[in-house]
């Protein structure tokens, strides 16, 4: 046999046989200031354009992981609990719109129906039995702001921006160059990705009483240029929480690791 043909065949076996590929995983520490328990490690895992992180579910001691997809353009929730998953991309945002949009305009006329001075405490009834449906205006939008300040954080070279909301501080970032995080340079596309897709996840649900992407970190991922290495939320001016990056290594990881569960049965996501 052709030795160029062997070595193709050996390849391919090698490869077949050991599906395993290196990914790049972030170790990150969350410190919360608001009671609740901790602090708790975060492992966030990069292979190709995919990203999974774990994450705590709603339910107590219920854990979870996310998986975001940059080529497919979609992010899917696994709730190990119950043993399945969610997937959101953009055929979901459009069904979460509609459904929510249609449950503001049914209380909306319902309201008029009632009389005035016992319209407010009906609309507050309503709106905690539709959890993330709210009458009231939209909130204002975040602004990045880069303050120029510069500090060396866990051993990164560092700037400081902050997120502004309605004359109130609810971010602080420390961010580092692309080059100075192992593996981040290749996953700037992917980031910038996911950074996209947390806003379209926004402007597609304008009507939420708390958009889930309106304080995430990648949400502004394109306007910062670069990886945060803290990122510190505030509420009313107290600090609520502190992430860092830890450590960033290599491991051999399946890229079945990157998809859900055998045997785990997918749901419908949408209004409660």
């Amino acid at each position: 046999m052709n030795p160029k043909r062997l070595f193709a065949c050996l390849l391919f076996l090698a490869l077949a046989i050991s599906p395993a590929l290196s990914a790049v995983v972030y170790q990150v520490k969350v410190t919360n200031h608001d009671g609740s328990p901790g602090p708790e490690s975060i492992e966030m895992a990069a292979l190709g354009h995919k990203l999974k992180m774990g994450v705590a579910m709603a339910g107590p001691n219920t854990q979870g992981d996310v998986i975001f997809d940059g080529d497919r353009k979609e992010m899917v929730v696994i709730d190990h609990d119950s043993q399945g998953y969610y997937v959101i991309d953009k055929a979901t945002m459009g069904q979460i719109s509609t459904q929510v949009n249609a449950a503001m305009a049914q209380m909306e006329e319902a309201l008029k129906n009632v009389p005035e001075d016992q319209r407010e405490m009906m609309k507050q009834m309503m709106e905690k039995n539709m959890p993330g449906v709210g009458t009231k205006a939209k909130k204002p939008a975040n602004e990045l702001k880069k303050t120029g300040e510069k500090a060396t954080k866990n051993g990164y070279p560092c700037v400081k921006y902050e997120v502004w909301r309605d004359g109130a501080k609810t971010q602080e970032l420390w961010v580092t160059n692309w080059s100075n995080v192992k593996g981040a340079d290749e996953m700037v596309e992917t980031f910038e990705t996911m950074a996209s897709f947390f806003n379209e996840f926004r402007e597609a649900l304008p009507n939420m009483a708390d958009g889930p992407a309106d304080d995430n970190v990648f949400a502004h991922m394109n306007e910062l240029n670069g990886f945060p290495v803290v990122t510190r939320a505030f509420e009313g001016g107290e600090l609520q929480s502190e992430t860092v990056l830890e450590s960033v290594t290599e491991r051999d990881m399946d890229p079945d690791a990157f998809e859900p569960p055998s045997g785990y049965k997918r749901q419908t996501m949408g209004m409660p």
